[in-house]
This record gives structure tokens, C-alpha cells and sequence, in this order.
């Protein structure tokens, strides 16, 4: 017994029959608002580039995997999207981890850049430019952007004195930093700020007129929502109702070699975090883009970088008479196990290691589902196992599995759906409409607001409502009986609901999704946003020849 066209009784409840239909003008006339707008924007989406000094990890990752969701999602929606990500290859503590190696410093950053570009596609990181500082494309564009700064009479040469902490490339004020007691009994001045040593420095640099552009920079931060979420923003306002210093930009070369040298002056090199930001820049004037991608939509950033991208980035643009970033999305560090992720306590996760045991599906959805931008993550294998083997082999997995199989639908089609096929199924079918109608206007609301977390919640209460529904129906009792009405309408409303899941969960976990679009004979064309919703159709579609098996149950001790 397959499905069969069939017409439905005409004595369901007429009173029922015209608030259902009422109900589905109602929520088709709101959902569409953020469909088929037709306007293409450019949007330039950053992660930070990756510092080579050591092999990448879940917190590199968890940012990779942030961005590439909404370059993901901004690709569904219509714009045309440039990401970037890369790596940061100059810089003091490069220099010192390459000698530790025993590794001359540009063979020591081919690796170390390998493992990272080799780590972002195992994690399906879709990114449309790898910027590496070491290129020559950048180097050109770092003694230009120099030599603007100083055009422009931005930079002075001067004596530069106090404490610097290499750990951070960077020097930190008096007042941040404080004496703790080593296990040794001897005492160490640490920044505050992120807890490493630093020592004093006396040397002759080059410096950034930084004390300029306080007014700038705080009209910059009210210019509109900057800074996300709101407690950095305030951070960052109060670092601003602060008098500026002026910023070291130099290194004596004698001490450090291994960098891009000022223009000019080969005894001086440029600070790493000058060279480093720039690289944005470089991907910009790079672009295949037909559009002006400049500036930046958004730069995805961990916490511990804010300074460096709220107030020296946009400083050295504004000082170039260039346009800031729109804004900086700033997100937590990882824990694993309630503790803090470092190579002393030897718990940093290699993200291959996840892979390894949940694929890059199991490990992009944990981190996505797990992650919230204003605090910090807590990694654990086991949760993790749990999560992916809840959602996406019990949750979704047994929704499409249970449609697909050959005893409930042995003519492997995909019904078409219509208002009749909800109608149909009563009260169950109505819950399931209003659902359905309503959750790809708030995952679209909450995946432009970068609370993945917070979409994937709601797909997920649509799975529960399409599985409960399911259940409910029971089609197997309907196909037993010979109610072929109602087991035609409950199988093509689950597959439709199952379809739009998929849709959904895209920028999430695209391998996946790709899986089940392709068990539902869903063309590659009908997979953007636009086909994020329910759409009424008489055709039907044959099912694909993959297995029914979206995620197998993964055992974990």
C-alpha cells in the first residue's frame, strides 16, 4: 500500500475548516516579510587571523564556526558574501616558538598555518579568502597604509618606556599590572588583565598618535549598535571615558627580526598588532567582489582581542581618513570541563579530536547549540556526545527515517502539501500549521542577531512538534485500517515539516542538511532562505537513494 491521490471528506467542522484557512492567510502574509526582497548587499564577514605560535584548538574553531554560520546564513538570504580568515605569522613570541623548535621562522609558519587552513575545512569552514601575514600582497599593503599614517602626521619617533608583555605583544600601563607570588616564592609582575608576566622595556619606537582620536572613536561607538553584546560595548565606553595614550608601533629589529620592516628604517620592525589588523584590509583590496566591501560588516572576535579591535583598529582607519568596521560581534573563551582551557594543564581539545569521534556536524552543532556570545562556553565530551546524538540522530535522524522507510512509504515520493493536508489531520495538523508558519521568522530574526543558540532552539521545538504530531497521528494504525486520507495527509506534512528543518539548520551544520535535502529530492535551487518556509504544492517528488541514516548513534564511555 502506497500514497494514493485522494480527496478529503467534506464533513469536517465548517466553523474549523474557516479559522483554518484564516490562519493560514494570517501567517503566510507575516512570514513573508523575509522572503524574496530581491537586493543583494555585499557582506564582509572576518575572523580574527589565527596566531601560529601553537596548533589550533576549540576555541579557534568556535569562532570559525560563528562566522561561517552567518556568511552561511547571509548566502541563503541573497548577499554576496566575503569571509576571511588566515593566519598572524610575525611577531616576538613567532620568533621565540620557532628557535624553541629548532625551525628556521617561515618553514615553522608553513606548518603551523597548514594545521589551521587543514583544521577550518575539516570543520567545513566555508571562507572565500585565507590571508596569510607572510604573503606579499600584505607586506605591499602594510608599508602603504604606513606611509599614510604618516602623510598624514600620525607618527612621530620617540622614546617608549614600561612594561611589555610578550605573551600579549603588547604594553601594558602601570596600573594593569600587579606582583603575584610564584610556587617558587619569588614574586612576578603580571598584567591584570589577562594574568601573564611582563618586563620593563626602555627603547627607542615609532608612535601612533592614538591620544588624537578619543572623540573620534567614542562618535564611532555611538554611531549605532558597534559593539556586541552590551557588556563589552560598555567595556569599551568606559576604556573611552579614559584619557588616550599614545601607542607604540615599532620594535627595535635587533630584538625582534621577524616582521615587516618600517618603511625606510630597517632598524625599526612594525608592531604585530598593526601588521595583523591590516589584514583585513588586504582581503579587501583583494576581493572578487564586483562590490565595495568596504568597511567590514562585522569582525568575529574573541574577548581577550577587544582592545586591540575597538580601539587601535578603528583608530588607525579613522587616522587614514578610511571608514571603521560596521561592527565587532565579541565572543566568550571555552572551559573544558569547568576549567580553563591551557597547555600548563594540559586540557586543550584539538578540534580533530571531535571530529573524530562526532564529525564536523556533531562538533560544529555542539559549539553552535553550547556557544553564547556574552559568557563563556563549557566543553565536555560527553555532553557533547549527548547533544548530537539527541538532536541529530534521536531528534531529526528518527523524523526523517520514519518517513522515508519503505513500510510507511514504499513509494519512496514526497507528497505534496497543501492547507487540506493540515486540515485533514485536525487539531494536530492546526498545532503543527501554527508552528511551522511562525518558526522561520523567528530563526531568521535570531540568526541575524547572532543567537544561533537561540534558533537552533526553536528548530528544535519544531522537530519535537513534528515528531509529537507524528506520534500522535500514528500512520501506521492509519495505513493498517485503510485510512489512506489522513495517512497521505500525516506523512506529507512531517516530510514538509522535515523539509523546512533542513533548510533551516543550513548555516549550522550544511553537511547534514545537505544529506537530508538530498534524501527529500530537494533541488539545489530551492534551498535558500526563500524556500525556508512552507510552501504548498501539488507536485511529487521522488525520494533520493540515500540511506535514510542522517547521523548514526555515536557510543561513548
Amino acid at each position: 500500500m502506497g500514497f494514493l491521490r485522494t480527496r478529503f471528506p467534506l464533513s469536517l467542522n465548517i466553523s474549523f475548516h474557516a479559522r483554518f484557512c484564516e490562519q493560514i492567510r494570517r501567517n503566510y502574509r507575516k512570514s513573508s516579510r523575509y522572503f524574496s526582497s530581491g537586493q543583494t548587499e555585499p557582506f564582509f564577514v572576518t575572523t580574527p587571523i589565527f596566531y601560529v605560535n601553537a596548533e589550533p584548538h576549540i576555541g579557534h574553531m568556535y569562532t570559525a564556526v560563528i562566522a561561517d554560520s552567518s556568511a552561511r546564513f547571509h548566502r541563503l538570504i541573497g548577499n554576496s558574501v566575503t569571509f576571511s580568515t588566515g593566519t598572524d605569522e610575525h611577531g616576538l613570541k613567532i620568533q621565540q616558538a620557532a628557535l624553541h623548535a629548532n625551525e628556521e621562522p617561515g618553514r615553522f609558519c608553513d606548518h603551523v598555518s597548514g594545521l589551521f587552513k587543514t583544521a577550518l575545512k575539516n570543520c567545513e569552514i566555508s571562507y572565500t579568502d585565507y590571508i596569510r601575514t607572510t604573503e606579499s600582497r600584505h607586506k605591499e599593503n602594510v608599508h602603504s597604509f604606513w606611509e599614510i599614517l604618516s602623510e598624514k602626521g600620525y607618527i612621530y619617533k620617540g622614546k617608549y618606556e614600561g612594561w611589555y608583555c610578550t605573551a600579549d605583544e603588547a604594553f601594558v600601563a602601570e596600573d594593569q599590572t600587579m606582583l603575584v607570588k610564584l610556587p617558587n616564592g619569588q614574586e612576578q609582575r603580571v598584567s591584570t588583565e589577562s594574568n601573564r608576566p611582563v618586563e620593563w622595556f626602555s627603547e627607542e619606537n615609532y608612535l601612533f598618535e592614538l591620544s588624537k582620536l578619543r572623540e573620534k572613536l567614542r562618535h564611532w561607538l555611538k554611531s549605532g549598535p558597534v559593539i556586541r553584546p552590551l557588556r563589552h560595548y560598555n567595556l569599551v565606553k568606559s576604556w573611552l571615558d579614559q584619557e588616550l595614550i599614545d601607542l607604540s608601533i615599532s620594535r627595535p629589529s635587533a630584538r625582534l627580526s621577524w616582521g615587516i620592516p618600517v618603511p625606510g628604517d630597517s632598524s625599526q620592525t612594525i608592531y604585530v598588532w598593526l601588521d595583523a589588523l591590516l589584514n583585513y584590509m588586504t582581503v579587501a583590496k583583494h576581493s572578487q567582489s564586483e562590490m565595495n566591501i568596504w568597511p567590514p560588516s562585522v569582525h568575529v572576535i574573541g574577548k581577550d582581542i577587544l582592545k586591540f579591535h575597538s580601539i587601535y583598529w578603528p583608530a588607525f582607519l579613522l587616522a587614514a581618513g578610511l571608514e571603521p568596521p560596521k561592527s565587532l560581534l565579541v565572543h566568550g573563551h571555552w572551559l573544558v570541563d569547568d576549567q580553563k582551557m591551557s597547555k600548563t594543564t594540559g586540557n586543550v581539545v584539538s578540534p580533530q579530536s571531535c571530529i573524530n569521534l562526532v564529525t564536523a556536524t556533531g562538533l560544529r552543532y555542539f559549539l553552535m547549540h553550547e556557544g553564547v556570545p556574552a559568557s563563556d562556553g563549557n566543553f565536555s565530551m560527553k555532553r557533547m556526545v549527548r547533544i548530537a546524538n539527541s538532536d541529530l540522530a534521536d531528534g531529526i535522524g528518527n523524523l526523517v527515517s520514519r518517513c522515508c522507510g519503505k513500510s510507511l512509504n514504499p513509494l519512496q515520493t514526497r507528497l505534496g502539501v497543501s492547507p487540506s493536508s493540515f486540515e485533514s489531520c485536525g487539531t494536530p495538523g492546526s498545532d503543527l500549521l501554527s508552528l511551522l508558519e511562525r518558526t522561520p521568522d523567528i530563526v531568521h530574526d535570531e540568526y541575524q542577531k547572532w543567537n544561533f543558540y537561540k534558533g537552533i532552539d526553536q528548530v528544535m521545538a519544531l522537530v519535537r512538534g513534528a515528531n509529537g504530531f507524528f506520534q500522535t497521528m500514528e500512520p501506521w494504525k492509519l495505513k493498517k485500517e485503510g485510512q489512506l486520507d489522513q495517512l497521505n495527509a500525516t506523512m506529507a506534512v512531517t516530510l514538509e515539516t522535515a523539509r523546512v528543518v533542513g533548510t533551516l539548520l543550513q548555516p549550522i551544520v550544511p553537511s547534514y542538511s545537505e544529506r537530508l535535502l538530498d534524501k527529500l529530492g530537494v533541488p539545489q535551487e530551492n534551498r535558500s532562505w526563500d524556500f525556508a518556509r512552507l510552501r504548498w504544492t501539488t507536485t511529487e517528488t521522488a525520494l533520493g537513494s540515500q540511506q535514510a541514516v542522517l547521523f548514526p548513534r555515536i557510543k561513548f564511555d
